[in-house]
């Protein structure tokens, strides 16, 4: 029943239909050191966006993290709109809490947008199951993962998106009705 998971190709061309991943509830520390479980208190049952970073990057992931604070901006203005910025470091051996904060400081990350690193072991789990492989900084693929957990709905923008198409995927995502079906968790 993948195909109750997807949703039409209607956000752009840099968008791609994308089933509902199999999340692993693993354990992430926040900006701040804050342990989360990823799962549990952070996707489960919400609205997400989820950005993948290296902090030490020069290039791609300042635009965009540039890009994630106008959308909270733009998330802000509209506070009917319950949905959550998660930041994914895909290199937790040298983005801790502290590089993180620097980050999210640079950016004024309000309480709905994390940035979130964890164990390697725990962190290649993630981001395998999201679809996102550590590579290397200069090669990195841009991608922002949007999903509403509830309905099972989930897609992906690719490239330089633009805020209005972030923010009509997350409204695309989120009017999606909810699935009588749950996806299974490992």
């Amino acid at each position: 029943m993948a195909a109750a998971w997807l949703l039409p190709c209607a956000v752009s061309i840099a968008h791609a239909e994308s089933g509902a991943p199999v999340i692993p509830d693993v354990e992430v520390l926040d900006q701040e050191g804050v342990p989360h479980r990823f799962y549990t208190e952070l996707i489960q049952g919400r609205t997400v966006a989820i950005n993948f970073l290296y902090a030490s990057c020069k290039t791609s992931c300042p635009a965009a993290n540039g890009l994630f604070s106008a959308v909270q901006h733009q998330l802000r203005a509209d506070p009917g709109r319950p949905v959550t910025l998660l930041s994914l470091t895909v290199d937790p051996l040298h983005d801790r809490p502290a590089q993180l904060k620097a980050l999210a400081e640079k950016f004024g990350a309000g309480p709905k947008w994390m940035f979130l690193t964890g164990s390697r072991q725990d962190m290649t789990r993630l981001l395998s199951s999201l679809g996102v492989a550590m590579s290397n900084k200069v090669d990195h693929p841009a991608v922002i993962l949007v999903g509403n957990d509830a309905a099972g709905a989930w897609t992906r923008l690719y490239g330089q998106v633009s805020v209005p198409m972030v923010t009509e995927a997350l409204s695309t995502i989120a009017a999606a009705p909810e699935s009588p079906i749950a996806p299974p968790r490992p």
